[in-house]
């Protein structure tokens, strides 16, 4: 292999006058290393996309399960609220039983009764 030859400039700074020639074999050397460095990225970079893959069905998973639990909190509390519901209309149709029987008791005709305390219809179509 030459031997760099420099000259001198301004300043008395070596400039590199020739460039260094490379022989056939370093450069096939070179370029198998690159070649190999490359395969060697490309490997990585492919594990990399995988995990990240993964990562991204794992964030899908989680999602949808919490898209499940919310739905099923949603579905408890629209059930609790129709018991809420039921127990006050049932609450009702007892308090206006028991005003009737008060009213019966204190003699009270029943036609009078029928008409200013009617019995509330109780629908099961909840």
């Amino acid at each position: 292999m030459p031997t760099p030859t420099f000259k001198r400039s301004v300043g008395d700074l070596p400039t590199l006058k020739k460039k260094l020639q490379a022989s056939p074999s370093s450069l096939l050397s070179d370029l198998t290393e690159l070649s190999h460095l490359k395969r060697e990225q490309m490997v990585k970079n492919d594990n990399y996309q995988k995990m990240q893959f993964g990562l991204e069905q794992r964030k899908v998973e989680l999602l949808e399960q919490e898209s499940t639990i919310k739905m099923e909190k949603l579905k408890a509390e629209a059930a609790r609220e129709q018991l809420h519901i039921a127990k006050e209309q049932v609450q009702l149709k007892a308090d206006i039983l028991r005003q009737r029987m008060q009213l019966l008791r204190e003699g009270v005709p029943q036609d009078e009764i029928d008409s200013s305390f009617p019995v509330p219809e109780h629908s099961d179509d909840n």
